[in-house]
């Protein structure tokens, strides 16, 4: 049995090749579905972001069921397998453990300890389970890679500081006013960059943004998704003293707000304080704002070294994340090991149980009393626990080194043992020889 993972990400494929095999969560059901299908696939999930498309899939023959969701992606696509493939990255067993830990706990991610990352993948377990295509080694697999990712949060600042403009400028703004509840903030701009920020602002506490710029079209659209107020540029520049925040990112080749607007504005708030964020290139705001009293200028460049801090903050605790996630991985391994062993440890308990039975049944105690048989037939279990403590012991710690088939192959030989046979799938038996094999040479 082996874990495989065959994927593409940021760090291997362009975004219109990620595009063409992202999974919308609408089809995510029926996907599942084919790949589980797919021959030699026991168990699969999917996991399908803006930045990445991973299928993990269980199954006994890693080589031919790559080809196979290798085909499945070129189908969603439309994409010629020779080109697909050359994005297309492959891990199997521990190494498709720590890929799919290191994406949940955000080391994998285009932003260092992106912090939804760790809820798309929980996600997609729970898709996968309520599918049908996701059991046993699977279900403990991503519940894992939660744990883990949990762990990287509580115990490392992997998620700690603002490493995007938009984000920074918001927490710079909490900086200053505290909490942000009933602040009131003017958005210029509609862009993908004001749009970031408007989000970050109403999630903070700022009730329906202001948003202005010089598409009707498009501010109106913003306002919108934001909850804000869509403004024309007159009425904006007559509303610039109800705003305490001010966030400007257009791409207007000069400066559109200009001190003597700002100046107005401040007469009118009797000098209540304003804070002003320019993340335009060029800038948007004119630098002699910041010379009027009690208004608070930064621009990007103020940002950007707070986001360079925070990010090469993040970069050095994400070496005590891998220490993490390395305990986490051996922990699963372990687990996943034992699952070779325990059918036989059960087989040779029921084994040894079968023949005390039997020679308590041949021993003759109809002489004794009924207590006298119990205690008779708890000596006899004891020594039977005895006798099987060190083997058992050892067994699980040969699965922990991956020699754990060895020794089941030996174990059934020796004691002519049965694994519920009669209960696994046809050729269960012969692939289990197999693997044995291939471990020995």
């Amino acid at each position: 049995m082996s874990i495989v993972v065959v994927g593409l990400s940021h760090h291997t494929a362009p975004v219109e090749i990620r595009d063409g095999v992202a999974v919308p969560e609408p089809a995510l059901r029926s996907v599942l579905k084919t790949a589980h299908r797919l021959p030699g696939v026991a168990e699969c999930a999917v996991v399908s972001t803006c930045n990445r498309s991973e299928t993990y899939v269980v199954t006994d023959t890693p080589e031919a069921v790559r080809e196979g969701v290798v085909e499945m992606l070129c189908g969603l696509s439309g994409l010629h397998p020779g080109r697909l493939r050359k994005y297309l990255f492959t891990y199997c067993d521990a190494d498709a453990v720590r890929h799919l830990f290191e994406v949940a706990s955000g080391l994998d991610s285009m932003i260092v300890g992106e912090p939804q990352i760790g809820g798309q993948v929980k996600a997609a377990g729970a898709a996968a389970v309520a599918a049908g295509t996701s059991q046993t080694v699977l279900s403990r697999l991503f519940r894992s890679a939660g744990e883990a990712s949990k762990r990287a949060r509580t115990e490392t600042e992997i998620g700690v500081g603002a490493v995007s403009v938009s984000f920074a400028a918001v927490e710079l703004a909490r900086k200053i006013f505290g909490d942000l509840d009933g602040r009131s903030a003017l958005v210029i701009g509609a862009g993908e960059m004001s749009e970031l920020t408007a989000r970050y602002l109403v999630e903070n506490g700022v009730r329906a943004p202001m948003v202005a710029s010089r598409t009707r079209a498009r501010t109106q659209a913003l306002a919108e998704r934001v909850g804000g107020e869509a403004m024309g540029w007159q009425d904006a520049m007559e509303g610039l003293h109800r705003a305490d925040i001010v966030i400007s990112s257009t791409s207007a080749p000069t400066c559109i707000l200009r001190k003597d607007a700002v100046a107005a504005a401040m007469q009118r708030r009797r000098n209540r304080q304003m804070f002003l964020i320019d993340i335009a290139i060029p800038r948007d705001i004119e630098p002699e704002v910041g010379e009027l009293y009690n208004v608070l200028l930064y621009n990007i460049d103020d940002l950007q070294l707070v986001v360079g801090a925070n990010l090469k903050k993040r970069r050095q605790e994400a070496e005590k994340v891998r220490v993490i996630l390395e305990e986490e991985v051996a922990a699963f391994l372990s687990w996943l090991n034992s699952l070779d062993v325990v059918p036989a440890i059960m087989a040779l308990r029921r084994h040894f149980q079968e023949v005390m039975e039997a020679e308590l049944e041949r021993a003759r105690l109809s002489d004794l009393t009924d207590e006298q048989k119990a205690n008779v037939a708890d000596v006899v279990r004891r020594y039977m626990n005895k006798l099987l403590h060190e083997p058992v012991t050892r067994l699980k710690g040969a699965s922990d080194t991956g020699n754990g088939l060895v020794y089941v192959d030996a174990l059934m030989h020796l004691f002519g043992l049965r694994m519920g046979a009669e209960s696994e799938p046809d050729g269960a038996l012969e692939e289990r020889k197999r693997r044995v094999e291939r471990i020995r040479s």
